[in-house]
């Protein structure tokens, strides 16, 4: 179900997902500037309007955000002088003939190596084989290292791939999802996302217990959030 709403001189759109499985509702604001509102089945329209148009201060500063650095982030043409971010650093993308097909950092570049590099889908392709490898490993040592924050809580199977909308999600299976993007910031921003996954292993929704919560783990989370919104992924 999608509505809008206006807020002033704003107006934006909402969807509206009715889940089994929630008891409360919750909205979402995501980096592509969708708003998501997680309502329980049996919700009535007029309550979720209602709840909509008490956030939709808050809701408009974050699109406000958001929409304030999407247009400094250009698509990649994956070419040879292309920056590339990895780890919150900016290197020069260079693409050399070999006969290994091969990624790796030597210095201020990426390397890109080829049988045939002119093909930029091809070096497309290998380069996100590489952010793939490199966020697996990265991703799952910051998570051993923070799992440390949360008693007796499981660790959560890790998984990493490319998600439209959301930096990280914690199923109700305990299975961590993350982004691979998310290798393309410093390792702080990293480590706030795995953060605020391993607090919904305790509070599934983001109520007050759940920002105590977050609050207690990671006192600077709210400088880290910006930087990550910050970071031009």
């Amino acid at each position: 179900m999608k509505r809008t709403l206006t807020y002033g001189a704003d107006t934006f759109g909402y969807e509206v997902r009715f889940l089994a499985s929630r008891q409360t509702l919750s909205i979402e604001v995501h980096p592509n500037c969708r708003v998501l509102v997680r309502a329980p089945v049996g919700c009535s329209e007029a309550l979720i309007a209602d709840r909509v148009r008490k956030r939709a201060a808050w809701i408009t500063r974050q699109l406000a955000g958001f929409e304030r650095y999407t247009p400094r982030t250009p698509p990649r043409q994956h070419i040879n002088g292309e920056s590339h971010l990895y780890l919150g650093r900016q290197y020069r993308l260079k693409v050399i003939s070999g006969s290994v097909v091969n990624a790796k950092l030597t210095r201020d570049q990426l390397l890109v190596t080829l049988p045939e590099p002119t093909e930029p889908s091809r070096v497309k392709a290998v380069l996100h084989r590489w952010y793939i490898d490199r966020a697996r490993e990265t991703f799952g040592e910051i998570l051993d290292a923070k799992l440390s924050l949360f008693d007796g809580v499981e660790k959560p199977r890790l998984i990493v791939r490319t998600m439209q909308s959301r930096w990280g999600s914690l199923s109700n299976a305990g299975t961590m999802t993350l982004n691979v993007n998310l290798i393309r910031a410093p390792r702080a921003c990293i480590e706030y996302v795995v953060v605020h996954e391993l607090c919904h292993t305790q509070h599934r929704n983001h109520d007050k217990r759940f920002g105590r919560l977050l609050q207690q783990r990671m006192p600077d989370w709210e400088r880290r959030k910006h930087r990550l919104e910050s970071a031009l992924l």
